[in-house]
């Protein structure tokens, strides 16, 4: 899961861009998953501003819950 964020006209990082080249960066994972034939719910690209930290752990939960949907890698124990 990365965090990062909100882009558009709310656009609040003080990482000047940094929530934007991260989120290219994640668009390269989502090719390497499908290359290895992983669901690409396995990785998320969540945006958050400063004032959602009640909603950020429902979040988190939510997607935790996802991940047990999905279950463990089939490359697990390899």
């Amino acid at each position: 899961m990365m965090m990062g964020c909100k882009s558009g006209d709310e656009y609040q990082c003080h990482f000047v861009k940094g929530s934007e080249l991260g989120r290219v960066r994640l668009s390269k994972i989502d090719d390497t998953l499908k290359t290895l034939n992983l669901e690409k719910e396995r990785v998320r690209d969540l945006e958050v501003a400063i004032t959602d930290i009640e909603r950020v752990p429902d979040m988190i939960n939510k997607y935790a819950a996802e991940l047990v949907a999905v279950g463990p890698s089939p490359f697990k124990g390899f």
